[in-house]
């Protein structure tokens, strides 16, 4: 995996009147921009969060359907089954407008958070 990684490098970066360096939390690709260290690691963490919370609503939803399924006309079950399924509904709603909000904060704060390969793979 890591050979697909592009070679990163440090390198001078202007920062006004005459004064150069690389930050402590910066890194500067083989093209010349810049990745802070924090949004590489929001990136791949919010990445990661996404993933694992669309595969807990398949997860919920589908074990919601099975027991809507599986109720055999007992209004209890019916009404868990349907409790579970509004719950992973939910959850997926709130991971989509969470996404939304992460990308208008990283557009606010000029962190490119929502483009992890971009980040990895230059």
């Amino acid at each position: 995996m890591f050979k697909f990684i592009s070679q990163v490098m440090a390198a001078d970066i202007p920062l006004g009147t005459g004064i150069t360096g690389t930050g402590p939390f910066q890194t500067v690709l083989d093209r010349g921009a810049t990745q802070t260290q924090l949004g590489t690691l929001l990136s791949n963490l919010i990445t990661t969060l996404t993933v694992v919370g669309s595969l807990a609503f398949v997860i919920y939803f589908t074990m919601g359907g099975l027991k809507w399924i599986t109720a055999g006309g007992d209004k209890a079950k019916v009404s868990e089954a349907q409790t579970s399924m509004t719950q992973a509904a939910i959850g997926l709603i709130v991971i989509v407008v969470s996404f939304f909000v992460i990308g208008i904060v990283g557009a606010v704060l000029g962190i490119d958070i929502l483009n992890p390969f971009k980040t990895l793979f230059g």
